[in-house]
């Protein structure tokens, strides 16, 4: 998919993984969840990159990674929101008969970071990647700070809410958040058709 100047496509080349490694890296730290002196790769859930359960979208612009999220189908692999919110998450797998899956990763560059066009077109893009894996339910770890937009954006509900560490001393209070993904598409579609992005 074609969008101005950018390219939204599965990832196929997983040696380019280090490359969205140092994007997510890059936006942590604007975001305050690592400091600058956080050395590790932000690779959280390396053991989810490459399972056929999991499909890593990435937008380019003449062969730069500039966004990223990714889409994983709930299997023996586990999710990422099992990472902070293993009680939760799981209560979700004993309780809905659906189709569990969670969005993870979402990034962009800092010269995007403005242009919510390139931010809705990769959520748009990972609830389409949903449809195609059937999830049905779909979990997301934000930072508090980002609930009240992802509530507007994509109709999500807030289930649970902790302190995290991502870095040894820096305590961040983040949110479990879960969609409807068919109404969730539909949300995203309205506010499409009525938004001016440029």
């Amino acid at each position: 998919m074609l969008k101005n100047n950018y390219k939204i496509s599965k990832l196929k080349n997983f040696s380019r993984l280090a490359e969205i490694s140092i994007l997510v890296g890059k936006a942590f730290i604007e975001s305050g969840l690592i400091s600058k002196n956080f050395k590790q790769p932000v690779d959280l859930y390396p053991h989810l990159n490459t399972i056929k359960e999991t499909t890593i979208l990435i937008a380019e612009s003449n062969g730069k990674i500039i966004g990223t999220n990714s889409m994983t189908v709930d299997s023996p692999a586990g999710l990422h929101t099992d990472y902070y919110f293993k009680e939760e998450t799981d209560f979700f797998r004993k309780t809905e008969n659906k189709i569990l899956g969670s969005s993870w990763r979402i990034a962009t560059e800092h010269e995007y970071r403005r242009n919510i066009r390139l931010f809705l077109d990769l959520i748009q893009n990972s609830f389409f990647v949903a449809k195609e894996s059937h999830i049905e339910t779909c979990l997301f770890v934000f930072a508090k700070k980002h609930e009240e937009f992802y509530k507007k954006m994509i109709d999500a509900e807030t289930l649970a809410e902790k302190i995290c560490t991502i870095e040894p001393g820096i305590g961040v209070p983040m949110v479990l958040m879960r969609t409807d993904t068919e109404n969730s598409q539909k949300h995203l579609s309205k506010i499409f058709t009525r938004r001016k992005f440029y």
